[in-house]
């Protein structure tokens, strides 16, 4: 054993050594000694013997290295003359390729063994190809993803973010697992979740408009609003079919900034992205401005027939806050663009501005038989910004009567019922609810309790955005929820004011 290991070795070194040695033999033209065969013989084939291969333990086993050696009826003898010995690189070629191939098989059988062993979802094929590497890494990442789920649902929140955040370092090419890390950072690391969306809209170009509805619902929820002026804008000039939710957006964000400046620069861009929405934006500085004659003779006015189906909805709005609601249910009347939601959402609006408690509670009773999602959650946000405890409480047990499941299609519903309870001071609800939420959760609901003393002590009633990053609510509740808790900020006198 000990004799056939040290030939293997011998091998080993023998075929570059001697191969060197046959080549620089070669180059000299016989101008120096046969390095390998005995210079005692007479250098003839068959009768020259080898000195390469006397230290070897089984000298026949050097015809590996060099197939000149020759079995005769005198032993081993060279079989070609001094001048044609040569040396043999394709047989180094050969041996040392099957050595690494071997070495590289056993190595990535290793490798694979230890990451299935470990929990990657990893094929023998992905370890084996240098060019598939990059899915083993991808595999890595997706396994820290999972853990990180895994961790989230056993109520271990850091555990959870840390693998996540593993995982989002493994494969920063992964959408799905960069979008839920940006999700997960918008309360504890604002700024970290900020940059991984902005990466997300740069790296993943196809998927853009969703990564920047995606990004606003977070800003929204945290008060970010100077940075959804500019995320709005651009949106609303790069996608015309979400262009009505975006000037929406831009309109509330900068009434809390106070700051007019993105809505004049809007105004004064020629592209026809911006171009159409002028009477709007014209309208709504005249608002700010304070001239509120001019701003309602714009609001009642007839408006082009192409203008964008959003105007109808910012007219009926506006014109509710400037407190003429029979205009605002005239055009909401005559506007076939706007959908059912809208209207119904406008008109309950505009009867509880003007008192008309009959006619709204008859609006109301009339969606509270239905008490499908879309309508809970429209009266939700009306009940939200026109608190009216008795009609939450009709809402409330048709709601429960239907007995819906609590589960992530739904939960949207379920948020939106505890907010508009304690909304609306019923304390009794907004603990029930609270409760059955808690019990419904697989972890222990913690932010529950700090969303109930929210509602429950005005004292706490200073940031909406403090608790509204915990919860999972339609987007028109989180409007209706900061309008009503953080109002627009005072604004500085409008210069179009100097004009009036």
């Amino acid at each position: 054993m000990l004799g056939w290991l040290a030939d293997l070795f011998r091998l080993a070194g023998g075929l570059l050594y001697w191969n060197i040695r046959k080549t620089w033999f070669r180059l000299r033209r016989g101008r120096s000694p046969c390095p390998c065969q005995s210079p005692s013989d007479s250098g003839r084939a068959l009768e020259t013997r080898c000195d390469a291969c006397l230290q070897w333990h089984r000298p026949a086993r050097f015809r590996r290295v060099c197939p000149l050696l020759v079995q005769t009826k005198d032993g081993l003898r060279c079989s070609a003359n001094t001048p044609d010995v040569r040396p043999f690189w394709w047989r180094a070629a050969g041996y040392y390729g099957v050595a690494a191939g071997a070495v590289y098989l056993a190595g990535v059988l290793v490798v694979f063994s230890f990451l299935r062993g470990v929990g990657y979802p990893v094929s023998v094929i992905e370890v084996a190809a240098p060019p598939l590497w990059n899915h083993v890494t991808r595999a890595r990442g997706w396994y820290f993803f999972q853990r990180s789920q895994r961790a989230f649902v056993a109520g271990h929140p850091s555990e959870g973010l840390l693998y996540l955040a593993n995982a989002y370092e493994l494969d920063p090419s992964n959408y799905q697992i960069g979008l839920v890390l940006a999700k997960n950072y918008q309360v504890s690391q604002p700024a970290r979740s900020d940059q991984i969306f902005g990466q997300l809209m740069r790296d993943h170009r196809d998927r853009r408009d969703d990564t920047a509805q995606d990004w606003f619902r977070a800003l929204l929820a945290r008060g970010d609003f100077e940075k959804i002026v500019p995320l709005a804008r651009d949106e609303m000039l790069a996608d015309p079919a979400h262009a009505h939710a975006w000037i929406r957006a831009l309109l509330f964000a900068t009434r809390h900034t106070g700051d007019n400046a993105a809505l004049r620069a809007l105004l004064a861009r020629p592209e026809p992205a911006a171009v159409r929405w002028r009477p709007l934006l014209e309208t709504e500085l005249l608002v700010r401005a304070g001239r509120n004659a001019e701003a309602h003779a714009a609001l009642v006015r007839p408006w082009p027939e192409d203008a964008p189906r959003f105007t109808a909805f910012y007219r009926a709005n506006t014109l509710i806050a400037l407190g003429d609601t029979f205009a605002a249910v005239d055009i909401v009347g005559a506007n076939a663009a706007l959908d059912d939601e809208t209207r119904e959402m406008l008109l309950l609006d505009a009867y509880a501005a003007a008192g008309a408690q009959a006619a709204r509670q008859r609006e109301a009773v009339r969606l509270i038989g239905n008490a499908s999602a879309p309508e809970v959650t429209l009266l939700c946000a009306h009940l939200v910004r026109y608190p009216d405890r008795a009609l939450f409480q009709q809402l409330f047990d048709a709601f429960v009567r239907r007995k819906p499941p609590l589960d992530s299609d739904t939960a949207g519903v379920w948020f939106s019922l505890l907010c508009t309870a304690g909304a609306v001071g019923d304390d009794a609800r907004l603990h029930t609810l609270a409760s059955q939420l808690k019990q419904a959760s697989a972890t222990p609901f913690l932010a529950l309790g700090v969303v109930e003393a929210f509602f429950v002590d005005p004292a706490n009633q200073r940031r909406v955005t403090s608790v509204l990053p915990i919860l999972p609510l339609p987007l028109e509740v989180t409007y209706a929820l900061i309008e009503r808790y953080s109002p627009a900020s005072i604004r500085a006198p409008d210069p179009l004011s100097k004009s009036k």
